[in-house]
Order: C-alpha cells, then structure tokens, then sequence
C-alpha cells in the first residue's frame, strides 16, 4: 500500500465525523429543520386529489442543503392553510420545511420578489 493510501485509510473514518452530514447528524428527539426557496406551482388546501384532510403545496424548489442535492417539483403537507394567505400559483417563495413522522411539513412560507 502506498503511504498516501495509507495516510487516506487512517484519516478517512475522521473525516467522517469531520463532514458536514457528521455534523448536523440529529440529536435523539432533536427537530430537524430546512429552509427552501422556489416556486408555487399549485396551492391545494383540502380535500384535494393529494390528500383528504391536509393542506398541500406543490414546490418547483431548488436544492434544499443538508436535505436534497437537487432541483424539483414535488408536493409538500402544509401546517395550515393560513400559510396560503396571499399566495398564488407562480409565486417565488421561501419556505420552512420540518421532519415529521411520514413527512416533510412545510412550516412557514414567505413570499419573495419576482427575480431580475
């Protein structure tokens, strides 16, 4: 083995522990939390086809960090329809996004300015 294979194999279980998944590993009963920003592509408050009794926002959202590496759409449960206020299909938003057992439930959403 070569010494910097070797150096590579001593030093990689700290590196682990030095990431920053390591780091922001959750404490046991720790909330885990997420702030995203995109676009509002559909607002559904319930019943809706995506679910009978909660609220649910559809996201066109950019890579979350520490949670997803890349851009998509995807449907999220809201908290409340109050969230809604205001809030309309293309808005651009930034949003809170809290893990849940079954979930990641959007817990704040702030409308932002169109972009330049």
């Amino acid at each position: 083995m070569s010494r910097a294979a070797g150096l590579l194999a001593a030093l990689g279980p700290l590196l682990v522990l030095l990431s920053p998944a390591a780091a922001q590993a959750p404490r046991p009963g720790a909330v885990r939390e997420w702030r995203g920003t995109g676009v509002a592509l559909a607002v559904l408050p319930p019943p809706s086809d995506l679910h009978a009794t909660r609220p649910v926002i559809v996201i066109q959202h950019e890579a979350i960090p520490g949670l997803m590496e890349e851009a998509m759409a995807m449907p999220f449960l809201v908290a409340s329809t109050t969230l809604f206020e205001g809030l309309k299909n293309g808005d651009r938003i930034a949003f809170t996004l809290r893990d849940v057992p079954d979930a990641l439930l959007v817990i704040a959403i702030e409308r932002l300015p169109p972009p330049r």
